[in-house]
């Protein structure tokens, strides 16, 4: 159940000019209706900021999975209009359960820590850190909170950016995102609307359901807020589909 929550969290990120701000989204899954709720929170204080995600089952998935929740923290400060993360957290609970997994993001010696510490009946059962084998100031929450400032609207020609993400070390570290084309902007407004200013798709790399490489279309307004994102044709029950409340 855990690629439901990753899905929930490509969708709910946003840049917005403002010093805080809430968002919520629900995700529904063809015939089998909503699986999770996410919300998102943005906090600006000075030149700081933090952005916070709390995502949870629902209904049956919820059965399923033990009550699984998620919540996922990123702090750091604002160079240039520009999110710099210092730390990234995930706090992943289901039954009696707990992974915690601490990023600490140093700069100057362009170094990432990673501590996981796993919990059971309230008690720890594994406490190990590493050094990734990589670096960036951007984590999976940051670097989607930047979109629309390191990529451009589309073009006569589509294009593809790539980017590392502190958090994304199970695809190397990897994120893409595609800019269709002028002449491919339809098909996309036809599956998202035609009321958003922008439009492209988040890669993920990692397989959700049927989908290997997890592909998202993502449409958001004039103030950079994701207003709809489509995984789509999915094995037997159609599109994963999530929607700003």
């Amino acid at each position: 159940m855990k690629k439901i929550l990753l899905a929930l969290f490509a969708f709910g990120l946003m840049q917005v000019n403002a010093e805080s701000v809430n968002v919520n989204y629900g995700v529904r899954f063809g015939v089998l209706g909503e699986l999770g709720t996410a919300s998102v929170s943005l906090n600006e204080s000075g030149k700081n900021y933090t952005i916070d995600i709390k995502a949870k089952t629902t209904g049956v998935v919820r059965v399923m999975s033990g009550n699984r929740t998620e919540r996922h923290i990123s702090r750091g400060h604002i160079v240039g209009g520009k999110y710099i993360s210092d730390s990234y957290s995930v706090h992943i609970a289901h039954g009696n359960k707990i992974k915690d997994k601490l990023y600490t993001i140093d700069h100057k010696a362009k170094r990432v820590t990673k501590r996981i510490i796993k919990k059971e009946d309230g008690k720890i059962v594994s406490d190990s850190s590493e050094k990734l084998d990589f670096y960036s100031p951007n984590d999976l929450l940051s670097i989607y909170m930047n979109v629309p400032k390191m990529i451009t609207p589309s073009e006569e020609i589509s294009k593809t950016y790539r980017f590392k993400a502190v958090g994304a070390e199970n695809q190397d570290g990897s994120i893409e995102i595609f800019v269709p084309s002028l002449s491919q902007l339809p098909k996309y407004k036809k599956e998202l609307g035609d009321r958003s200013k922008w439009y492209f798709k988040a890669i993920i790399n990692q397989p959700i359901f049927a989908s290997k490489r997890g592909e998202f279309m993502i449409a958001m307004d004039e103030n950079g807020v994701t207003q709809k994102a489509v995984l789509q044709d999915l094995l037997l029950f159609g599109d994963l589909v999530a929607i700003k409340k």
